[in-house]
């Protein structure tokens, strides 16, 4: 894990009004959850987009330093969006110890363009990410997986997805990550390609 960290402070109020007044000071307002437990704190907009750039994952853990309060790890569950803005409007937030197993879902990267793109094939897009379930030092941003092979016909399920034995994939095993499907053109390709091989002359 990389160093990340955000503060944050305690907020006693809460309410639509209180909030509305929190985003127009510059804060997030925000609910920490612990095994059954919450605390409602506010966190500063800014720090907030610069630590994820405008692209929240919940595979990204920081250090939260609440003021008062001994600094803890947590990720980002949940967020509330405004749809026309982009703005963050609330977030919930997960607290975690280091050995402790955590359940969270892990963005796919596909690497590579697949040949059977150039052959006609369709790419078909599946599962954009994994539930996995690992110990908080185990956890990766991301999940690469490597498609420049794949060929019409081809597809890789999540059954398929190669991990170290620190994690454990909690997603279905059948689902489709991803897949290269034939089509009439693709087809016609692997028909000539196929008839060319049968008509060569014999060695």
């Amino acid at each position: 894990m990389s160093a990340k960290s955000l503060t944050a402070a305690a907020r006693d109020s809460r309410g639509k009004n209180n909030n509305n007044r929190l985003r127009n000071e510059g804060f997030i307002p925000a609910i920490v959850y612990s095994h059954g437990k919450s605390e409602s704190i506010k966190v500063k907009e800014k720090e907030f987009q610069n630590l994820f750039k405008g692209h929240i994952l919940e595979s990204v853990i920081f250090d939260l330093h609440i003021e008062g309060q001994q600094d803890i790890m947590a990720f980002v569950k949940s967020f509330q969006k405004d749809p026309i803005t982009g703005k963050i409007l609330h977030l919930d937030l997960f607290k975690i110890t280091k050995s402790e197993k955590i359940k969270t879902h892990v963005p796919i990267e596909l690497l590579g363009t697949p040949a059977g793109l150039k052959m006609g094939g369709m790419l078909k897009h599946g599962e954009k990410e994994l539930l996995i379930q690992c110990l908080p030092g185990d956890l990766p941003e991301k999940i690469s997986i490597d498609i420049s092979a794949l060929i019409p016909g081809d597809a890789i399920h999540v059954s398929d997805v190669k991990h170290g034995d620190e994690i454990e994939i909690l997603t279905t095993a059948e689902n489709i990550v991803i897949a290269v499907e034939k089509t009439k053109a693709s087809a016609s390709a692997e028909t000539a390609a196929t008839e060319k091989g049968a008509g060569a002359p014999a060695e």
